[in-house]
């Protein structure tokens, strides 16, 4: 599904990922491990486009996206990528309901009631049904992550790129999150990459990625 060949991304003379080789399969879980300033966030962001390399190709269901100019890059990207950060990045005054059908909003093909109507269905499996005219702020931090996961599924993307996210929970919230994930590969064939520092989430996933120095040293399974 993902494939990432000679990615190359300098900073001016530091030069951060030094030719990083990748694959994932469709319905996999990997994550990507490693010290600070390994890579790890730059990678990730490069692979979901947010950033571009300075040398290297990425290609999606068998799309090459390393060629595609800003604005068609913008609508690939919101169509077929989902992401989830360690801050949930929800909007205070907006409701659960809101907040997960923004991404949607952009796509002028579906309509707000089916916009709505798969952003309660999301909502209600991530066992938030009590919570969905809420506003964000009234949220706990386990509830909020719910809402971003929900928020990155509204547009049914073929990958999603997770960069800690459940660094910011306490230990109970970031498992349940942890096996959220694994329901979702089972329920919705959903496929994840996913950096993080939890030792635990990293050895649940079916790859462990391990990067040094800007690049992938080992690949465990």
């Amino acid at each position: 599904m993902l494939r990432a060949e000679g990615i190359i991304k300098t900073y001016g003379d530091l030069k951060v990922l030094k030719g990083v080789e990748l694959e994932v399969k469709a319905q996999e879980i990997v994550s990507i491990v490693g010290a600070s300033g390994a890579g790890k966030s730059t990678l990730l962001h490069i692979l979901g486009t947010l950033d571009k390399p300075t040398e290297g190709e990425i290609w999606l269901n068998d799309q090459n996206i390393s060629t595609l100019k800003a604005n068609a890059l913008a609508d690939f990207r919101n169509k077929h990528i989902g992401f989830i950060f360690q801050f949930h990045n929800l909007l205070p005054e907006f409701t659960a309901l809101e907040n997960v059908s923004i991404p949607a909003w952009l796509n002028p093909d579906v309509s707000k009631e089916e916009i709505e109507e798969r952003a309660v269905k999301l909502l209600k499996m991530l066992g938030l049904e009590h919570r969905i005219n809420h506003n964000s702020a009234q949220l706990s931090g386990g509830e909020q992550q719910r809402v971003s996961v929900a928020r990155s599924l509204i547009n049914q993307p073929s990958i999603i790129f997770a960069d800690e996210p459940s660094g910011n929970l306490d230990s109970k919230n970031a498992n349940d999150l942890h096996e959220l994930f694994f329901q979702l590969r089972e329920e919705m064939n959903q496929t994840f990459v996913i950096v993080t520092h939890n030792e635990e989430l990293a050895n649940m996933t079916d790859r462990k990625l391990v990067m040094e120095d800007g690049k992938i040293i080992t690949s465990e399974s």
